[in-house]
């Protein structure tokens, strides 16, 4: 296969995994207008797994293939691209005034989550418990994000048909209209749809992604931690830009922690059974343990320290964080492989 066809399909496979997700969240919040479920709810479960789905999606489909270098660099990847660069393209444009107590607890477990996936893999293993221990985390932190959304925003309901005139009493709602524009029928077309979108383009991204690793002539898991994870955090990125042009580096901040616990427990998770299921542990190496990880929790440092202690983001953490991208991705096709 030429250099052309591998690169013209990963990005096939790219657009399909964000246009997949991009079709879950549409699909979650039509269902909440559908049903009148309190829309923090929705968007505390639902939405935030969706974004993160392009990244789980890929390591799970490179785990099956037996592509581990992949999956972890995806997974580690992913983490390092949305605090180092995602999070640092934000904070060098938008310094910000953000509250500690919106932030301290999902940062605080964020920090635990990342310490456990570390002592986890002291061994280079991640193993079938541990996966279920990260699994247990995740639905731990969907809890915190229910609890917390529903301090910041009590009453936040949407009508089933979504009408703003309704102001939360779904008497005066009309049931034909909400049926016609919220049917279970587009609901479940669209969850259907999204998954099947972010399964195929999964596919194509590890089959290619391998490919272009042996025609370039780097490893698999450098094409993980750079291409594939910059493509897989597409959405988070999105999301920075929207919060560069609002002017609320607070919205990118918990964004980039909610995904990253998320990739943390769920895609670690999953990732860790899967590989005992297949016959082995999901297996890393020293590099990824002992240098990727520490590396990421530094990041995390940078990003998150300043907040707690003075309530706000500064561009030169921006900066630095933009620094640490760059030198990490240096090290990366200096030193392979990891």
């Amino acid at each position: 296969m030429t250099v052309f066809w591998a690169v013209a399909l990963f990005l096939l496979g790219l657009f399909a995994i964000i246009k997949g997700g991009d079709v879950l969240v549409r699909s979650a919040l039509d269902l909440n207008k559908k049903t009148g479920i309190n829309q923090v709810i929705i968007g505390a479960t639902f939405v935030s797994v969706a974004t993160t789905l392009p990244e789980v999606f890929v390591s799970i489909f490179a785990v099956g293939a037996g592509n581990h270098g992949i999956a972890v660099g995806n997974a580690f990847g992913a983490m390092i691209t949305n605090i180092s660069l995602v999070l640092g393209v934000t904070l060098a444009f938008t310094a910000a005034s953000i509250s500690r107590r919106e932030v301290l607890a999902k940062t605080v477990f964020l920090l635990i989550t990342t310490i456990v996936v570390f002592l986890f893999s002291i061994n280079l293993l991640i193993s079938w418990y541990e996966g279920v221990i990260l699994l247990v985390a995740f639905g731990l932190f969907l809890l915190l994000n229910v609890k917390e959304s529903k301090k910041s925003s009590p009453k936040s309901l949407i009508p089933p048909c979504g009408a703003s005139q309704c102001k939360h009493n779904f008497t005066v709602c009309n049931p034909a209209q909400c049926e016609r524009t919220f049917s279970w029928t587009k609901i479940l077309v669209g969850f259907v749809m999204g998954q099947l979108m972010l399964g195929i383009g999964a596919f194509i991204i590890v089959n290619n992604g391998e490919k272009l690793a042996n025609i370039i002539g780097i490893s698999e898991t450098v094409v993980g931690f750079t291409v594939i994870a910059v493509g897989t955090s597409l959405p988070e990125l999105i999301t920075a830009i929207s919060s560069i042009r609002r002017k609320s580096g607070g919205l990118a901040l918990g964004n980039v922690i909610g995904a990253n616990v998320i990739n943390c427990t769920l895609l670690f998770g999953i990732c860790g059974i899967m590989g005992d299921i297949k016959g082995a542990s999901l297996p890393l190496s020293m590099q990824t343990v002992f240098i990727a990880i520490p590396v990421l929790f530094a990041m995390t440092l940078i990003a998150v320290v300043p907040v707690i202690i003075k309530g706000r983001a500064y561009k030169w953490q921006g900066i630095a964080l933009l620094l640490s991208y760059l030198a990490f991705v240096i090290y990366l096709f200096a030193c392979q492989p990891l």
